[in-house]
């Protein structure tokens, strides 16, 4: 699979501009070629380990137009390990994105926001008026 794909986005592209031909790469010779490339020491030895999620999106809309867009990310297990007394919510810790060398780019300072890749948003009208909500749950883009 992993040979397929390699192949796929080294070659594969619109017919018409493809520099090598497909025939070519479902060759008998070409393929007996990859085939020998496969041995039980590349073989993947078991299943993965995804890590887990902790991020939820809520988009919701009425009918005259009001509109949320939240995202809940604890971030990292159960967040920051507080929860607010009486309630069971567990607060995040989107805060750990800072650094406490000063000489890093996301050094903590007042009036900074931590890097992260959560995006609750709006796409708006022309007139400012809001069209949509969309959300980005994050993670490595």
């Amino acid at each position: 699979m992993k040979l397929a794909l390699a192949d796929l986005d080294e070659h594969v592209a619109d017919s018409e501009h493809m520099r090598v031909p497909s025939a070519d790469l479902l060759g008998k010779a070409y393929l007996t070629e990859r085939a020998g490339l496969i041995t039980d020491q590349a073989a993947n030895p078991g299943h993965g380990s995804p890590k887990p999620g902790g991020t939820v999106y809520l988009s919701a809309a009425d009918e005259s137009g009001m509109m949320i867009s939240f995202i809940q990310s604890n971030y990292m297990g159960f967040g920051s390990g507080v929860v607010v007394p009486g309630t069971g919510i567990s607060m995040q810790n989107r805060g750990a994105g800072f650094s406490l060398d000063p000489q890093h780019v996301n050094y903590v300072a007042p009036r900074k926001r931590p890097f992260h890749t959560i995006i609750p948003g709006f796409v708006m009208n022309a007139d400012g008026t809001p069209l949509m909500s969309f959300g980005l749950m994050g993670g490595p883009m």
